[in-house]
This record gives structure tokens, C-alpha cells and sequence, in this order.
């Protein structure tokens, strides 16, 4: 059983960005998953992904080469798409998207995909591997293998504009830089579809680890990058000392003092019992090496790196 907490939870905190020296006028937001009026989201259009993310953590060549400029464009039924930049690392992908509509469409109304976008109530929005011309070879949908998250959050930032932030997560360092990927949108209050392809540039470290508990014993691994960690625990009197939920929200990334990191949460759990998984979203990306343990429910575990990387 697989339960996903909504980046609302994960973006809890008031946050701006401080990359590149720039602060945003406004704190960052959180990225609400529900729809309705908590769907209701400001985006920066100069920089939609300011929102969100706080890079001061790291240093400056990797912000730099966590950064890919798209500037990609689609033209359908009058409907202008622009896939602007793409941020992120292997493991996580955020992506935002600029809609130009044609003269005339209302985006007023709460229901439009402006106000209360979700990827759940209708957008479709598909990334797959290789060069895709044809919207009609895409996949129906995403594959659930590896795959995390998808979500997709919008806000009118004129008159017939719109601003969408997509976010991707994968269990592991899927998105290599090189690799060719293609992004299907399909707009829902235009009845237009769009097609952005491209080849992967962005990149941050992932690293590997074993999980070992105070007697030595490697109880799990981990997949870890500034932007997101992926535990896989295979130790069943770990896995089943609280309910998943508890063990979830007590989920915490510790440095080398023991204190912990501030900027990860936990993003989902998969199964009752082990082998378990734990996903963790950073809103506040630090180098895996600034990670030394992992704390889940009353035990902590250290890491220990496996690749290498260090």
C-alpha cells in the first residue's frame, strides 16, 4: 500500500530563494496537491521555480549545473506552451511551463486549470524516455515503476497567461544527463495537446549508502541527492515499530553532530512492512555528503556510502 503526502506538507515553511543573490518580494509557498481552493498558487513568472526552493545550501556550481534553460515552444489551436527551465538532479525534475491563450478564453472561472490545476482532476502530463513526435505514441500513462510523484500546480499570471510548476520524482537516479526525454502536455481548457522533447544537461550528485543500525548491521539502503532521498528498509522489527504513517512523519536526516538537517520531509511510504520505502522531498537541498544518519521512529541509523563519490 503506497501513501503520498502532499507537498504541502513537504514546503511547509515560508522560504525564499537565495541563489544566484536574488530574493523573491514574497516567502515561498507551498505546493498544494488537493485541488480546490488550497490549489490556489502565485507564481513568480519571471522565476515560478523562486516559489519554491531554497538553494543558499549549495554551493554555487551546483545550482548552476542543477539548472538546464529549455525555452521550448508549442503551438496548437491558437494555444502558445512554453517549457521554460528545468531544475533538479537524477532523481527529482521540476519544470516550469508558460501558457499563452488565445484571445477570448476566460480564465476567471475557479474550475479553469489557472486556478485549481491538478494533475489528478484532468491535465495529463507524461514524461517518457526518447524522442516522441507523436503525441499518439506517448504512454497512456505514467509507469509507476520508479516513479515517485507527479505534480502539477498552476496560477494566472495575466491576462491570457498561465504559469504551471511540474514536479517529477523517481525512486533513482533515472533522469542521467544525456538521456533524451520527451514531455507530453495536454491542456485541458483548450482541448490542445503539446510536445517538448529534449536532452537531459541538468545534473547533481546522487550518491548510494547501506543503513546500518548501532550494531553494525545494514538494515536498508539509500538513494540520496540535494533534492530528494529514497530509503528502501529491510528490516522488519524497524519497519513495523510504529505504523507507517508515525514512522513517516518522525522521518528525519541527521549531519555529522546528530542534529538534524532542516529542509527534508518525508514524501511517501510504500508497504506495512519491510521491505519498506520511504521517499523524502528537500524544499532546502544539501549535498548528500552533509547527511551522516537517518532518523525513522526511536532508531538511527548511519550511512554509509557505497559508490564512489566520496
Amino acid at each position: 500500500m503506497k501513501r503520498l503526502l502532499s507537498f504541502a506538507l513537504l514546503l511547509l515553511l515560508a522560504l525564499s530563494l537565495a541563489a544566484c543573490g536574488d530574493q523573491p518580494d514574497e516567502a515561498a509557498v507551498p505546493m498544494p496537491t488537493d485541488g480546490g481552493d488550497e490549489a490556489q498558487i502565485q507564481l513568480d513568472p519571471s522565476d515560478p521555480l523562486a516559489n519554491y526552493l531554497d538553494l543558499s545550501k549549495l554551493p554555487e556550481e551546483t545550482v548552476s549545473a542543477a539548472i538546464q534553460e529549455l525555452n521550448l515552444t508549442s503551438q496548437d489551436g491558437g494555444c502558445q506552451a512554453t517549457l521554460q527551465k528545468a531544475l533538479g538532479d537524477a532523481m527529482t525534475l521540476y519544470l516550469s511551463l508558460e501558457v499563452t491563450y488565445p484571445e477570448g478564453t476566460d480564465l476567471s472561472d475557479p474550475t479553469n486549470p489557472a486556478q485549481a490545476a491538478d494533475y489528478k482532476r484532468g491535465d495529463r502530463v507524461l514524461l517518457a524516455e526518447g524522442t516522441i513526435t507523436d503525441p499518439a505514441q506517448m504512454p497512456d500513462k505514467i509507469s509507476d515503476t520508479g516513479i515517485s510523484s507527479v505534480s502539477f500546480q498552476g496560477s494566472q499570471t495575466g491576462d491570457r497567461t498561465a504559469t504551471y510548476l511540474i514536479a517529477i520524482s523517481y525512486r533513482d537516479a533515472v533522469l542521467t544527463p544525456g538521456k533524451e526525454v520527451t514531455l507530453l502536455y495536454e491542456d485541458r481548457l483548450t482541448d490542445t495537446t503539446h510536445l517538448f522533447h529534449w536532452t537531459v544537461e541538468n545534473q547533481a550528485p546522487v550518491r548510494q549508502a547501506e543503513l546500518k543500525d548501532q550494531a553494525g548491521n545494514v538494515v536498508g539502503t539509500g538513494m540520496i541527492s540535494p533534492f530528494a532521498a529514497c530509503l528502501t528498509i529491510q528490516n522488519n522489527a524497524i519497519a513495523t515499530s510504529m505504523e507507517p504513517d508515525q514512522l513517516l512523519d518522525q522521518l528525519a536526516f541527521l549531519g555529522e553532530n546528530g542534529t538534524p538537517i532542516d529542509g527534508f520531509r518525508g514524501g511517501g511510504v510504500n508497504n506495512d512492512s519491510a521491505p519498506m520505502i520511504f521517499e523524502a522531498i528537500a524544499f532546502v537541498p544539501v549535498l548528500p555528503d552533509q547527511i551522516s544518519s537517518v532518523q525513522l521512529g526511536e532508531n538511527t541509523l548511519q550511512m554509509v556510502w557505497t559508490d564512489d563519490n566520496g
